[in-house]
């Protein structure tokens, strides 16, 4: 058996998180804006005195408050089981605080031992071998076992419901619990990702006493917090897990609400009043609103997320459509100005990314060049594909943590498109709704979705949006599933980097999605907050591992 370090799933770290004061760094507001600004701050701040003494210095070892309420944007279907909050990005604040996996992602977007402390792997890159951490328990009291894991795995495995294990179960052949501390799990093929996409672990006792649906509602796993209690489509409260394996990763304080709050607005207004004490998705608009107002400070995310438009009818090989040409998909590209979008509606938390990876992809071509905005150009290509004038259903979510004003950002491509000639029918839909249908391919034309950096700092993971076989994938390619397959048995790191800039090549010359621009995630923090380390090109909330009260 080959040992594997860690250092194997290390991915090109992001670059640094960092506070930010906008006043300086976005450039100033139109009037209108600014009015409309100053009239909502000056509405809030006549809502009453609500935050507490602004403090400086370390966090305290036990708070004096303890209770930190989160304003967030979205959690999307608001699941508390952390093996279904895989299923997208806005739910894995939940997937990090109540699940604890084998393999864990560090702030860094590097891998690193969770409740495995290694593993190796047999000479045909099959026989993944686990040993596992020592006197861990579950939320339950359980002590955790290798049958935790096994009951993970079988049940992604069982119910097709687990919609993004689809390609890890397709790929698993068996698991084999081999004593209390050592598992193992065999795939079909050489798969090197693996130990990094097995589910986190479920208390097997507790799962098999109260069924599957139960299950969901309270679910019961090793992370750092323990779920307490929901509110559909309102609160999800967290408690600290204070037998966490992890010491460095237990917060100070006891409670952790994540409220959700559709409108930036209204968080806004909840931080100002001390209702809650961290506004996530914070816009350019919200934080030059923000900036200079004592017991408020930004922090910010950079390299957080690549705003891409996507085409789902490439998923559809039965269905005629203009969007299956090259030269109509690279048309809608040149079509659109870019920088304006940047500058005009994100203020300089946004750049225009030259291709579909970010710089915390490993692989990342650096050489690429973003194509310029050329609207002559754009209605020639479509002339050429003989498909001026036609219409494209356009599909996008009213919310998402991973790309700020993404509504507005809709509007602003339907602008460009349609001036370009293109009839453009644009549909807005809440997140679970729309997120569920794209996952479904129920939705043809064109739509939004964010690549986050977290997430595609692994180029393995740009399969999920253009393999064959991905989650939202809108591509079947040959070519590309063979760059896919070679990157799943690359254990080594050079040969995946390698890859890696084959597939960062390969999709700037087809376009199977295009990146319009690439976004900072900004937190507006309160003043009973001590610290939070973020994660690095992460768009989503969390995770709190690093959150610290005062």
């Amino acid at each position: 058996m080959r040992a594997v370090h860690p250092s194997a799933f290390r991915c090109r770290p992001a670059a640094r998180t960092e506070p930010v004061s906008p006043g300086g760094a976005v450039s100033p507001l139109p009037r209108r804006t600014f009015l409309l600004g100053a009239a909502a701050l000056g509405t809030l701040t006549a809502c009453g005195g609500g935050l507490p003494r602004v403090r400086t210095g370390p966090a305290p070892a036990v708070a004096e408050n303890q209770t930190l309420t989160v304003g967030v944007a979205t959690l999307q279907q608001q699941y508390v089981d952390p093996v279904l909050a895989n299923e997208g990005g806005n739910t894995y604040p939940l997937k990090w605080s109540v699940g604890e996996p084998l393999v864990r992602q560090n702030y860094d977007t590097s891998f690193g031992p969770g409740l495995a402390t290694s593993w190796s792997v047999s000479p045909d890159g099959l026989k993944w071998t686990f040993e596992l951490r020592p006197g861990v328990l579950m939320h339950d009291g359980s002590r955790f076992t290798a049958r935790d894991v096994a009951t993970s795995i079988e049940r992604v495995r069982k119910d097709p419901g687990f919609t993004s294990y689809a390609a890890y179960s397709s790929r698993i052949a068996h698991v084999e619990v081999l004593g209390d501390s050592h598992v193992a799990v065999t795939s079909v093929k050489p798969y090197a990702n693996l130990p990094v996409d097995t589910p986190p672990p479920i208390a097997t006792a507790y799962y098999q006493r109260v069924g599957e649906q139960a299950f969901r509602a309270r679910p019961v796993a090793a992370g750092p917090f323990r779920f307490a209690a929901q509110r559909v489509n309102d609160s999800i409260t967290l408690q600290r897990f204070d037998e966490f394996w992890d010491h460095t990763r237990i917060p100070n304080f006891a409670t952790l609400v994540l409220k959700i709050l559709p409108q930036e607005t209204t968080r806004i207004a909840g931080l100002q009043t001390g209702q809650i004490d961290i506004a996530q998705g914070v816009t350019p608009n919200g934080a030059a609103l923000l900036d200079g107002v004592e017991g408020i400070r930004l922090q910010r995310v950079r390299d957080a997320s690549s705003g891409a438009i996507f085409f789902f009818d490439n998923y559809f090989p039965d269905k005629a459509s203009p969007l299956r040409d090259v030269r109509v998909r690279k048309a809608l590209l040149m079509a659109l100005d870019r920088p304006s979008i940047a500058n005009a509606l994100y203020r300089g938390f946004g750049t225009v990314p030259p291709n579909l990876t970010l710089p915390v992809t490993l692989g990342n071509d650096t050489s690429l060049q973003a194509v310029p905005y050329d609207p002559d150009g754009a209605r020639a290509l479509l002339a050429e594909a003989g498909a001026t004038g036609f219409t494209l259903p356009f599909s996008l979510y009213n919310q998402t943590t991973a790309i700020a004003d993404v509504q507005k950002l809709g509007e602003a491509v339907t602008g460009y498109w349609q001036q370009a000639g293109v009839d453009v029918r644009m549909s807005v839909m809440d997140p679970a709704t729309y997120l569920d249908r794209t996952v479904k391919h129920q939705l043809s034309g064109a739509g939004i979705l964010g690549l986050p950096g977290l997430l595609i700092s692994d180029p393995q993971k740009l399969g999920v949006y253009f393999a064959s076989d991905g989650g939202y994938s809108t591509a079947k390619d040959p070519q590309l599933d063979s760059l896919f397959r070679g990157i799943d048995a690359a254990i080594d790191p050079a040969r995946k980097r390698q890859l890696g800039g084959e597939v960062s090549r390969y999709l700037y010359n087809t376009w199977y999605a295009i990146p319009v621009v690439s976004l900072d995630a900004v937190y507006a923090l309160g003043p009973r907050v001590a610290g939070f380390q973020t994660m690095n090109g992460n768009p989503y909330a969390g995770p709190f591992w690093g959150l610290r009260a005062y």
